[in-house]
């Protein structure tokens, strides 16, 4: 299944026989994505439902040339920005600023690679003291507040003022290594991690 799920995979398609655990892996990745962008438990299930079930239904045409998360979330995205689009005018305004973090994250992809903004963001986190380091590594994983307290037995305040700490040495250290790319950078990760 590892080479299958793998960021490595050359090309990826749905079939009867991995399906199923596709589901399972990335049911509850996608559900906290989901969710935190919609704040609806039922509507963040039935978003992600529906990309399953849209990834079923097209299985014979879906050719994966990255990773299964990758397209998964990427088309969670579509997915979201469409329910956006279609919301009233007040909302209209959310709408564009989702589609610009978009834009913000792929154009992050083209000036940046990943490799190398992953050492210096790993290499930072390891200096981190040890609670800071969970919260983050939790936080990444898309875990909420309340979860990340929850499960470290802290108070939510404490998570909140480790994420402001963790990210303000993380935007040193990436003023340091991508001074050109800093405010893009920047940005991304203040919206994927708060």
């Amino acid at each position: 299944m590892e080479g299958l799920l793998g960021q490595e995979a050359m090309y990826f398609a749905f079939t009867e026989a991995n399906y199923e655990a596709i589901v399972k892996s990335y049911w509850r990745r996608l559900f906290a994505i989901a969710f935190r962008r919609l704040r609806d438990e039922e509507l963040a299930k039935d978003m992600v439902q529906d990309l399953f079930a849209y990834c079923w239904q097209q299985r014979d045409n879906i050719r994966i040339h990255t990773s299964v998360e990758a397209y998964l979330r990427v088309s969670l995205q579509h997915l979201l920005f469409a329910h956006f689009r279609k919301l009233d005018t007040e909302s209209k305004a959310f709408a564009f600023l989702y589609q610009r973090m978009i834009e913000v994250e792929e154009h992050m992809r083209d000036i940046l690679t990943e490799q190398d903004l992953t050492k210096t963001l790993t290499a930072e986190m390891e200096t981190m003291p040890d609670t800071m380091q969970q919260i983050f590594k939790l936080r990444m994983l898309d875990h909420t507040v309340e979860e990340i307290a929850q499960s470290l037995n802290i108070a939510n305040k404490t998570v909140k003022n480790n994420l402001s700490l963790g990210l303000q040495r993380l935007r040193k250290a990436i003023a340091k290594d991508f001074p050109e790319d800093f405010p893009v950078v920047c940005l991304t990760l203040y919206i994927l991690l708060t």
